[in-house]
């Protein structure tokens, strides 16, 4: 009647442990943390949310690594559902939290209530109670919070997810160049630092899960047997009341019903490290019977201890499982027993059968294969897809959805009939030559290395995580050695999962190494599929450089609101953590362009007090424009080894840009790298980046998507093509696709380019489109033909001397993955009733846009 299903246990990707309770009547509740990899999980497992009740938040909230998954798990469920959301756990931590995102940007808004868990039950239905049980670690404070800041934080928080993102999502032409946030008060108040809110020393929060007992059937034979006629006394009986039949008989409700069929109780137990372990073990809330937690026995722990904790099963058997009823289950998560296997299969099957058509430029993802769960066991390890079934006769493990597969059985039946002449061994010795940096036969540039870690947009598909790309660039040293220094081009949410994959084999040599070179981490703009990975790579940093190393961020003013905001949280417990090494730039401080003064920032009181006035909508007033810091730029610059930086505005949203970076690669010779970030095809970015080695461009429609394009500022793969051409870069490598299209691509022949650009040239032409990139196309020395294009996959590693060798595959690759582009004919029905409504509006522009021309041209 009741199902625990594990959704994400401890691996390179997801971080930690979350089950989810599914109830007899199909509503759902989330336990334990949301790492990041989650909404990519739930996409993978084909979970739904109109039953989502709620989220309870369990141990304590130390590292973005605890929560890095909620802000995409709140996208997905705004996707699927209008509903609201309540999310239960340390509101205190939670409310600041929440109020750190408010600058970020979302694509829909949802109703977001954070719940205290008080010493009670907290949340209670016709099916469930949930009791929390705190425990704290016993340390003496370290900070005393203001308390009479929190209800204006709350406040704060209550904002975050506005239900009306027409504004900020807008699909106006012109809406890129305006503040759509200028007159939102929340977005430019300035909070105090965590400690002001709530104790360093967080209480760990476990949860009793009561399934409530369901009343037993009413038996119609015995109650007329008894002299009960049908009618109102049928109904007294039900209710639980007594009756009297004809004869003057008194008949008991437990005469004519069956016995409650009762539940074992569900805990789930967080101990986050070892100063909680005592406390936690000693306690006897567990155990505690009563009206409120119910009678019944335990009959399913799930214990989730953090890496800290020293773990030894025959220890931890001694110490506390021998405590609780014999014939309870217990599943416990550490990451010294975890399973490293990589759950969502269909995205294995696809990088094997990318490795084995293009072999060097892949590596096999760094993976476990599976390790039997016994099922006739009372302690097992935490697992993915693990279920248990909880019914009136018991607790039952239900392992039916656990893939047990090896990756040679996945080999087998998935690529090899595919017949791409490769076998599993042959992939396994060949993996990406970090070596070849120092092959002095190939030239600086052309060692230069690019790994595209994720290729998607929007939201985590099943194929493609949402964007980040990594840039690896020689530098020749004066003692003639070759080092290399390293860019993060964006990092969308789970970034470090994917770079734990392509780079963690060999207990994380490589990865290790690429950490240590990771000197600039660049954020293009404020979409969460941008943003939601690069806190989790800034923490890995810390863990493997020494300090009197420094990372540079170049992003926008806004991020570094919330990375000072994020930080004074999890500075408290990261001792690696130092915010002096981490330099931070805002992109205005390179713009090409005029560049735009900050908006003020309000106190957190003021900002309360506005918000009881109902005036949280009201304009904010900017700063006088700051000097830039060349000095500081000029630091940066010599310790990356880098030329210059240039930005432009990008057509997208407001504080979005493109960014152009030259890098010295030693004896007068340089390597110049341009990313567009997300945009409309620019002719500024074309000419700022004019004679670029390399063009990274996102590419997200194809040309029948033109009208999707304009209305969403993105560009089609041909006006990528065409911006690379006009920047005279020869060669181009093209991301952030569209989840429709799976794992394939937008790819068209080389030779059909130019007749692709013509007739987008005429389309845009005709419908009198701003900005037609194909107009500002006036270059004599370089052809379609000449370009070299790449299609970006996920966990691609190329060289830059080697990205042209893709073309020869492009017939496979699409053969191959066409099919991971068919859809349900209920979504293209959608779709086509979308691109209607999408030709309407471009109609409309095109009329407005007329008007403008002739108003113009009458001035003249």
């Amino acid at each position: 009647m009741f199902t625990v299903t594990t959704l994400t246990h401890i691996t390179d990707e997801t971080s930690r442990p979350l089950i989810a309770l599914t109830t007899k009547e199909g509503n759902r509740y989330f336990f334990g943390k949301v790492p990041e990899g989650t909404q990519r999980i739930l996409n993978f497992l084909r979970w739904r949310f109109p039953k989502l009740e709620g989220v309870f938040i369990s141990g304590t909230i130390s590292s973005w690594s605890d929560i890095g998954g909620l802000p995409g798990l709140f996208l997905t469920i705004s996707d699927a559902t209008k509903k609201s959301i309540t999310v239960f756990g340390n509101s205190r931590v939670l409310s600041f939290i929440v109020a750190t995102w408010r600058w970020f940007v979302f694509r829909k808004g949802i109703e977001l209530r954070i719940t205290e868990t008080q010493e009670n039950a907290i949340y209670a239905d016709n099916e469930i109670s949930v009791t929390p049980i705190r425990i704290n670690n016993g340390q003496p404070l370290r900070n005393t919070p203001d308390s009479s800041l929190f209800s204006g934080l709350r406040k704060l928080a209550s904002l975050m997810f506005p239900l009306d993102t027409s504004k900020v999502n807008s699909r106006d032409p012109d809406s890129y160049k305006s503040d759509p946030w200028e007159i939102d008060l929340h977005t430019h108040v300035r909070i105090p630092p965590s400690s002001a809110f709530f104790p360093i020393q967080q209480d760990s929060y476990s949860y009793a899960i009561r399934l409530l007992p369901v009343r037993g059937k009413f038996d119609t034979k015995k109650a007329i047997a008894l002299g009960i006629k049908p009618g109102p006394l049928f109904s007294e009986l039900i209710k639980g009341r007594s009756v009297t039949n004809d004869a003057g008989e008194i008949i008991n409700p437990d005469q004519v019903i069956a016995p409650s069929r009762e539940f074992a109780k569900v805990l789930v137990i967080d101990i986050p490290n070892q100063s909680y372990y005592l406390n936690t073990i000693n306690s006897n809330e567990w155990f505690v019977k009563d009206e409120s937690r119910g009678f019944e026995e335990i009959g399913l722990v799930y214990h989730f201890l953090g890496q800290d904790v020293e773990f030894d099963l025959e220890q931890y058997k001694l110490d506390f499982l021998n405590k609780f009823p014999p014939d309870a289950r217990h599943v416990i998560s550490h990451a010294s027993i975890t399973n490293n296997v990589l759950i969502n299969k269909r995205f294995e099957v696809a990088s094997m059968t990318l490795k084995a058509v293009m072999n060097e430029q892949y590596n096999l993802p760094n993976q476990e294969d599976y390790v039997k769960i016994p099922v006739d066991e009372s302690i097992v390890r935490l697992h993915g897809s693990q279920a248990f079934k909880i019914s009136p006769s018991g607790v039952e493990v239900d392992n039916s959805l656990v893939d047990e597969g090896s990756k040679q059985q996945l080999f087998e039946s998935e690529v090899a009939p595919l017949n791409l002449s490769k076998s599993l061994e042959e992939l396994n010795n060949v993996s990406f030559n970090l070596s070849k940096d120092q092959d002095e036969e190939l030239s600086l540039k052309d060692r230069v290395h690019i790994c595209t870690l994720g290729t998607g947009s929007a939201i985590p598909s099943i194929y493609r995580n949402v964007i980040s790309t990594l840039v690896r660039i020689p530098l020749k040293n004066p003692d003639g050695t070759v080092s290399y220094r390293a860019i993060l081009l964006d990092g969308g949410e789970n970034t470090i999962g994917s770079f734990w994959r392509t780079f963690g084999h060999a207990n994380k040599t490589a990865a290790i190494q690429i950490l240590k070179e990771l000197s600039v981490i660049h954020l293009s703009h404020l979409h969460a599929d941008h943003h939601l990975g690069i806190v989790s790579m800034i923490s890995e940093w810390f863990k493997y450089n020494n300090n009197d190393k420094k990372l540079y961020l170049i992003v926008p003013s806004n991020y570094m609101t919330f990375i000072q905001d994020w930080y004074s949280l999890e500075a408290n417990y990261n001792e690696d953590f130092d915010m002096n090494r981490l330099e931070c730039f805002t992109c205005e401080d390179f713009l090409a362009e005029r560049r735009i003064p900050e908006s003020s920032k309000v106190s957190l009181q003021d900002f309360e007090i506005q918000f009881d006035l109902g005036n949280i909508h009201q304009p904010v007033p900017y700063e006088p424009l700051s000097t830039v810091d060349f000095v500081r730029i000029n630091e940066l610059y010599e310790s990356v080894g880098l030329e210059s930086v240039s930005t432009v505005r990008a057509i997208h949203c407001f504080n979005s840009y493109s960014s152009i970076f030259k890098f010295r690669l030693g004896d007068n010779e340089t390597f110049q790298l341009s990313y567009s970030g997300d945009t409309r095809p620019n002719p500024k970015f074309a000419e700022v980046g004019f004679g670029s080695d390399l063009l990274v461009h996102e590419a997200s429609l194809e040309n029948f998507l033109i009208e999707e394009a304009l209305a969403k500022k993105h560009s089609t793969m041909i006006e990528a093509v065409c911006t690379s051409k006009i920047m005279e870069c020869p060669k181009i490598i093209l991301t952030h696709f569209s989840s429709r299209y799976g794992n394939s691509n937008n790819c068209i022949a080389k030779h059909e380019l130019q007749q692709s650009a013509k007739s987008l040239d005429e389309y845009l032409t005709n419908h009198h489109a701003d900005l037609n990139i194909f107009s500002h196309d006036t270059s004599l020395t370089t052809e379609y033909k000449d370009l070299d294009l790449c299609f970006a996959f996920d966990w691609m590693n190329v060289r830059y001397g080697e990205l042209h060798l893709q073309e020869q595959h492009w017939d496979k690759l699409s053969e191959l993955f066409e099919s991971s582009m068919i859809k349900d004919p209920d979504e293209e029905r959608v779709e086509e009733k979308q691109a209607a409504k999408r030709l309407g509006r471009l109609e409309k522009l095109a009329k407005k846009n007329s008007k403008k021309q002739r108003v113009s041209d009458e001035t003249i």
